[in-house]
């Protein structure tokens, strides 16, 4: 019995000592990656860039399923299936009908999808730049030259208080170090290696689509064999904690989804307002164009203003063309500061606050794509912490 009791005591000592030695590791680690914590977010993006590149057109694919499923089921519902009013009583024939409604309301939703990009591209491209630039294209010169030589003189005095301090050969290594970035960014190599990187791109979305087609097509047989999935893998306890948290996401993500259209409806409406307040041309198309981009952080607002000061240019000259994009800033700065974090942020539970935080960091390390992805990830984030806190509870 003694024997018993020693060897009980060497068993506690011993896990106490396996216990100390692993907090003691754990504890280190923890040091070493915060130390190292941009070392390691580095190469975790690096690690998630490369799997995400593999699986490029699943993801695409994904994604475009997610995001026009309910559009895909409205027209199903509302539209499609008024189409076909008899039904036939044969199950088989039945669900042969179905397949053939959701086949033809995802052709429609495509349909509608493409059409709205081509009238898009096709407004922007050839009615608007196309006519802008060969109408106008005399009046922006000539109102350009009159612009500089109404100042002819402030630049002539500008340039004779410049003194003689080697400017001549600062502009010689300007031009060489210019020579020298068209060489390297346009080389033979350099035009492959893009023109590559595009077709890559490209492919990706042409088969991200063909996989979002099979998804909505047979929606409920893939979400039949994740349910079994996850019930032949996980207990009934843990099985109904990931059914919760995975409803609860979507649920945030959706809500995300809203809050962004619905920044963007009131970008458009302010933007189509104030450009037509000063008076340009194709108001209300660049509105909707800005509201479009707005989606985009940071890069979408700036590649908004490049149309409206191009048609303020074309059209009203270099004065009206600087009114457009005063309009644009003051109108995305209100976006950035009040709208985008009360509306979006609001969404989706989450404080302004967390919402630039967010923003902020998703841009810095994973960029554009880092920067649209960063608020819902948040979200996401804050379920699992919700969820655990309620555990805990």
């Amino acid at each position: 019995m003694s024997k018993i009791r020693e060897m009980l005591s060497d068993w506690k000592y011993i896990r106490l000592c396996l216990y100390i030695v692993f907090t003691a590791a754990l504890l280190y680690v923890i040091y070493l990656i915060i130390g190292n914590l941009d070392v390691v977010l580095k190469t975790v993006s690096s690690v998630l860039g490369s799997l995400a590149s593999a699986f490029s057109p699943l993801l695409i694919g994904l994604v475009i399923a997610y995001l026009l499923s309910p559009l895909v089921e409205f027209i199903n519902g509302k539209v499609v299936a008024k189409l076909f009013f008899n039904e036939p009583s044969d199950p088989v024939k039945l669900e042969k009908l179905r397949g053939t409604q959701r086949t033809i309301s995802i052709l429609i939703t495509f349909l509608i999808i493409f059409l709205i990009i081509f009238i898009i591209i096709y407004a922007f491209a050839f009615l608007i730049m196309g006519g802008l630039v060969y109408t106008s294209l005399q009046n922006m010169v000539q109102s350009i030259a009159d612009y500089f030589s109404q100042y002819e003189s402030v630049f002539r005095r500008w340039a004779a208080a410049i003194p003689n301090s080697g400017i001549e050969e600062r502009l010689q290594d300007f031009a060489n170090e210019l020579i020298n970035w068209i060489a390297d960014n346009f080389s033979t190599t350099a035009i492959i290696g893009f023109v590559s990187n595009i077709g890559g791109s490209l492919l990706s979305v042409v088969l991200g689509i063909v996989v979002s087609v099979y998804l909505l097509k047979d929606k409920d047989f893939f979400l039949r064999l994740w349910r079994k999935t996850l019930h032949l893998t996980l207990s009934m306890k843990t099985h109904a904690v990931v059914t919760e948290t995975l409803n609860d996401i979507n649920k945030v993500v959706s809500q995300f989804v809203r809050g962004q259209l619905l920044d963007a409806l009131i970008i458009a409406v302010l933007s189509s307002i104030g450009l037509s307040f000063i008076g340009l041309d194709f108001a209300v198309f660049i509105g909707c164009f800005a509201g479009l981009c707005n989606i985009i952080p940071y890069f979408g607002p700036i590649i908004s203003t490049v149309p409206a000061a191009l048609v303020g240019l074309l059209t009203g000259g270099v004065t009206q063309g600087l009114l457009a994009i005063l309009v644009l800033v003051i109108i995305q700065q209100i976006d950035a500061n009040i709208i985008y974090p009360r509306v979006v942020g609001g969404s989706i539970g989450l404080h302004p606050l967390f919402v630039l935080i967010s923003v902020t960091v998703g841009g810095y390390y994973w960029g554009i794509l880092g920067m649209i992805l960063a608020v819902p990830a948040a979200a996401i984030i804050k379920v699992f912490i919700m969820k655990k806190l309620d555990s805990i509870e």
